[in-house]
């Protein structure tokens, strides 16, 4: 128990009058501007946004290789800048590297056999 004695709720009535007293604040300079936690750099945006286009084009007959080399350049350039676009620039680097392994296999084993194909059946290459 405090020296105020027991708290117990009272019945007081409805409350009529409300007073609020004017309190004055006074800023002598400028503090900085905090970037929010889902804010980041425009390098780090196009890199990510680079890095999944070539990951959604990467199995169309190998596509997404070009988006997905831009992704990992920029996002390499985009985690050496600004603390806030770090996070998804190393995000679009991961994905510009699982386009480019993706879109590098679709090219090898269906792109390059299919092209080969047509241009012996077209006659352009001979067989043997």
């Amino acid at each position: 128990m405090s020296q105020l004695g027991p708290l117990t709720p009272r019945n007081t009535g409805p409350i009529t009058q409300v007073s609020v007293t004017e309190m004055s604040v006074e800023t002598t300079g400028i503090l900085p501007r905090r970037p929010s936690a889902g804010e980041g750099t425009q390098l780090s945006k196009i890199a990510l946004g680079s890095a999944v286009s070539g990951l959604v084009l990467a199995p169309i007959f190998g596509l997404g290789v070009f988006p997905a080399i831009l992704g990992i350049i920029l996002g390499h350039v985009g985690r050496r800048g600004a603390p806030a676009g770090r996070g998804k620039s190393t995000v679009a680097v991961v994905l510009g590297v699982g386009a480019l392994i993706i879109g590098t296999a679709v090219l090898v084993f269906l792109t390059l056999p299919l092209s080969l194909a047509f241009l012996v059946s077209a006659g352009y290459i001979l067989e043997g």
